[in-house]
């Protein structure tokens, strides 16, 4: 990831597949004195709302899955971080983001199922000239069960652990992203510090 002087507090996505862990994840963070804006994935929040979604049209889809991060994020809060619903107020430590009124107000994305909580942090971080970190249940991206350390997210035209959507913003936004196994507490915080660890980077930037 890059470290230059202009960028600001990494954006790091937690997977709702580590609801689990989440807390014990966050409160890690806080102890290890890191600097980073949450995301919330959307989690079983999401989930209720994708298995109604077949009598929903796509737009009010979209906004409820976006609340259901919200509540990830409330969730998250729980292990004493700060909650968070502005962008021009991110500070240093660990803060956690409610993304709903922020994408309610400018409606950046596509709404479909396409674009998950990834494409929201993708979005976030493009937003704060932040790198990017995904917290997820596996350990990055694998090719011949080997996990890949980067891949050009052009390169990404099948399904993987990250939402449809995010290779195209990554190339669109010239931004960088890295991937890794939530579930190592370590690996969370040497990304965010720009360390090499266990995952993949998926390059988008020129």
């Amino acid at each position: 990831m890059d470290g230059e002087d202009s960028r600001t507090p990494t954006v790091l996505k937690v997977g709702g597949s580590l609801i689990d862990v989440a807390t014990d994840l966050i409160i890690y963070l806080i102890a290890a004195q890191v600097d980073a804006l949450v995301v919330p994935g959307g989690g079983p929040f999401a989930e209720t709302v994708r298995h109604y979604s077949g009598r929903l049209d796509e737009t009010t889809a979209h906004w409820m899955a976006i609340l259901a991060t919200n509540q990830y994020g409330f969730y998250l809060a729980s292990s004493g971080a700060e909650l968070v619903e502005d962008l021009r107020t991110v500070e240093c430590g660990i803060r956690i983001l409610l993304p709903f009124r922020v994408l309610y107000e400018r409606d950046p994305l596509p709404h479909s199922w396409n674009a998950t909580a990834d494409s929201v942090a993708g979005w976030v971080a493009h937003q704060l000239n932040a790198d990017l970190v995904i917290a997820t249940d596996v350990d990055g991206i694998f090719s011949a069960n080997e996990v890949i350390s980067t891949i050009l997210a052009s390169d990404l035209t099948s399904e993987t652990c990250v939402d449809a959507l995010l290779p195209e913003l990554l190339e669109k936004f010239e931004l960088n992203c890295t991937i890794v196994n939530g579930r190592d507490f370590q690996r969370v915080v040497d990304a965010i510090g720009g360390r090499n660890t266990i995952g993949t980077t998926i390059i988008g930037r020129k």
